[in-house]
């Protein structure tokens, strides 16, 4: 039951369709600004993918940079309630993996703070009890404390059955992101959000038949804690057959609704009250009679902004005061088309649920460069998640070409080069796991394969080698020292191939690209490779040394005390762009030992206590789209991003 009756006002005919401006208003980006809406558009942004962070969430307050969730720390699969319990309430960075349903006991389990609780596949989540974010309930406290909850991250997760609420955020908690969960029917709310609690982003989520869905701001008596925070935005999450509380607001400004699907809403969608202020934008209403209003209950009228919903045999609302404008960019999807958007992409089963990366950190751009052409690398998405930290189990997994995620925990060593098989993602678990002894190789027309987050010691061969058309490969973040020969080797008609984020030190030859000068025949038209943000760190030559390949892309690297950076031979064409020198004594050599000179074009580098560098000829262009990090700034961003523990 609705908590204020109203009037019911006409409902209009089914079928009909109004996209509807009302007290429009312009979007601010940077600082806050209470200012009235006045008329503008949002600012254009990169419509968000399904993995990204939008909203209140992602900005930096309270001493937190964003919404990270357990990003750096140890992994953990759980598949009992003991598991999971033992794990939300961990002091350390987490992220946490459900599998399947798990029966927890009523009503409300506490989460810490710096965790991720992602759900895997569509079918995992709690049933019986609900999450709670937040410190002990107090009204005494009325200013964030120290050790208030933060930086949680709740994703892909079913809830049903709960006794009290799904998730309830409390007691000044800040920096959570709600995201593509879905939840059915429980004793109370499905999100509530009180108590001081701030920087929150609800999105992409399915809330199926609830009846109080969303509730913002604990009761009206509660504005010593409330007013100032409470800061909210809510897209593109699919209310379907929820009552009333989509949400239902109390004090928090500016709260932002935007491009959210409202389905056979019976009581209402968006209240604003006790001076709340709104904005309501690009949502699509359908058999919605009362789709936001002013009040509700005994509180009193809050501020509400509405602009460009769309209307399907629905009413359009009551609206009233200005708001203030959100501080963040986003993009708005057309009111109209938010149904068909929203029913494709909000509830469980349509994200990644491997561990993410850290959105601040500027070493999680995600993969750039010639493995993203020609199809694209995904490695072992969407297929088995296989965890190893013995050499059998190694052994039994990665030379087959099913596609897995083989998780490496711990160190293990391996003799000589191991074979991968395509469709692989072969990821270590912190900063401190891999391979020692020996290297692995992707060979023989191998395709579709990511090596991550792995540590490489002692090779008596490669660390990684790349050979025999084998093709889209990703090497990311790796550390690798003390190997008897190079550090990454690609050769002999490899192809579409990103290095990137690598830490390469302790060793004399780092990366060679092209077998020998005589392979031509083979290699012509094939050894696309782009080298970015890779640290160089005291090896001597090959940053790397080329034949054949054109283009090669090498920016944004840190080469550090070599005897030669970058090489071009034998016909080789490459790119240098905005890389850092420092202490080279060749930094880019057109020729090098017996191989004849290649082309090579260089622009934006920096060069500190370095010689002269050389320049010849003409290169390809480049195919994929790229960012360039100043010269300038690229020592300390490689330094405070590349290696292990990163991602």
């Amino acid at each position: 039951m609705s908590e204020k009756a109203r009037p019911r006002r006409p409902v209009r005919p089914a079928g009909s369709m109004l996209a509807v401006l009302t007290a429009v208003g312009a979007v601010v980006f940077g600082s806050f600004v209470a200012a009235p809406v006045t008329g503008a558009d949002p600012v254009p942004a990169p419509r968000p993918m399904a993995d990204e962070l939008v909203g209140w969430a992602t900005v930096n307050e309270w001493g937190q940079n964003g919404t990270t969730g357990g990003a750096g720390g140890q992994t953990v699969d759980v598949d009992t309630p003991a598991e999971f319990l033992s794990a939300i309430a961990n002091t350390s960075p987490l992220v946490i993996r459900v599998n399947g349903m798990l029966s927890l006991p009523g009503p409300m389990h506490d989460v810490t703070s710096n965790k991720t609780i992602v759900g895997v596949g569509s079918g995992s989540g709690i049933t019986g009890g609900g999450l709670n974010i937040g410190l002990p309930l107090s009204d005494d406290i009325t200013s964030p404390p120290a050790n208030a909850v933060k930086n949680v991250i709740i994703r892909n997760m079913n809830f049903n059955d709960w006794e009290d609420d799904a998730i309830n955020v409390q007691m000044f908690s800040h920096h959570v992101w709600i995201d593509h969960n879905r939840w059915t029917t429980g004793g109370d709310g499905g999100v509530d959000i009180k108590r001081g609690s701030s920087y929150i982003t609800v999105s992409w989520n399915h809330a199926d038949g609830t009846d109080k869905n969303m509730l913002l701001g604990h009761d009206d008596d509660n504005a010593a804690q409330d007013v100032g925070r409470l800061r909210v935005t809510y897209h593109h999450n699919f209310f379907d057959g929820t009552s009333q509380r989509n949400p239902r607001v109390r004090f928090g400004d500016p709260v932002h609704v935007y491009n959210n699907y409202y389905l056979d809403t019976d009581d209402y969608g968006v209240a604003s009250t006790e001076n709340a202020g709104v904005l309501v934008e690009g949502n699509h209403f359908e058999n919605v009679e009362d789709p936001y209003h002013l009040g509700e209950g005994d509180s009193g009228n809050g501020r509400l902004v509405a602009r460009n919903n769309c209307f399907v045999n629905s009413e359009q609302g009551e609206t009233g005061g200005s708001v203030g404008n959100p501080p963040y960019a986003y993009t708005l999807d057309p009111a109209c088309d938010v149904k068909s958007i929203v029913q494709a992409g909000a509830g469980t089963g349509k994200v990644s649920q491997q561990p993410g990366p850290d959105p601040t950190d500027p070493s999680a751009e995600g993969l750039v460069g010639w493995a993203t052409q020609a199809g694209g690398t995904t490695g072992g998405e969407g297929g088995q998640v296989v965890d190893v930290d013995t050499e059998s189990e190694f052994l039994d997994v990665v030379e087959s070409d099913t596609r897995q995620v083989i998780r490496v925990t711990g160190t293990i060593g391996i003799d000589g080069m191991v074979e991968v098989g395509s469709n692989k993602t072969i990821v270590g678990v912190g900063a401190n796991s891999g391979f020692s002894g020996g290297g692995l190789t992707v060979e023989n027309g191998v395709s579709n394969v990511i090596i991550q987050n792995l540590n490489f010691r002692g090779s008596d061969d490669d660390g990684v080698n790349v050979e025999e058309e084998a093709h889209h490969v990703w090497i990311d973040h790796n550390d690798i020292s003390g190997t008897s020969d190079g550090t990454i080797d690609i050769k002999r008609a490899a192809d579409y191939i990103t290095v990137s984020w690598n830490h390469t030190h302790g060793q004399t030859k780092d990366m060679l690209l092209g077998h020998s000068d005589g392979n031509g025949s083979q290699d012509r038209g094939h050894l696309r490779v782009t080298y970015h943000h890779n640290w160089y760190d005291g090896t001597a030559e090959r940053h790397p040394r080329v034949r054949f390949g054109n283009p090669v892309h090498v920016f944004n690297n840190y080469v550090a005390n070599a005897d030669y950076g970058v090489a071009s031979t034998v016909e080789a064409g490459v790119l240098v762009e905005n890389n850092y020198f420092e202490n080279v004594t060749r930094p880019l050599a057109v020729g090098v030992f017996e191989s004849d000179p290649g082309s090579l074009v260089h622009r934006g580098n920096v060069f500190v206590n370095s010689g002269a560098p050389e320049q010849a000829g003409t290169v390809n262009s480049i195919p994929y789209a790229y960012s360039l990090d100043p010269g300038a700034d690229v020592k300390s961003v490689v330094m405070a991003g590349a290696g292990t523990g990163k991602i």
